[in-house]
């Protein structure tokens, strides 16, 4: 099965392409139901979703890459996102739980 990357600060988990798609759906769900407590500077976050799930459709198995440094390029981007994970993480099922805490622990300073 082909796993893609998800990179920050020169850090790389790998995960599993058919994860990467629930992962990057279930983050969606959070940030759906949080829509009204997120102000208009969290943009960016929907802009990333979008992308994640546009790379995630296209590219060819193994090269559906999640690049983070692109978006959490400030403190409170990471903080927020950070939120968001660990909410997912709370609310999904337990054979994802390893893959979002992948990505919260590449977040780890």
């Amino acid at each position: 099965m082909a796993q893609s990357a998800i990179r920050y600060a020169q850090r790389t988990r790998y995960i599993q392409d058919a994860q990467l798609g629930t992962v990057i759906q279930s983050l969606f769900k959070i940030v759906d139901q949080n829509t009204t407590e997120l102000s208009t500077e969290s943009e960016w976050l929907f802009k990333a979703i979008s992308e994640w799930w546009s790379d995630f459709e296209n590219m060819p198995p193994g090269l559906k890459d999640v690049e983070l440094d692109k978006w959490l390029t400030v403190a409170s981007r990471k903080e927020l996102f950070k939120g968001l994970l660990s909410e997912a993480y709370k609310q999904c099922d337990e054979n994802l739980k390893g893959e979002i805490y992948k990505i919260i622990e590449i977040l780890q300073d």
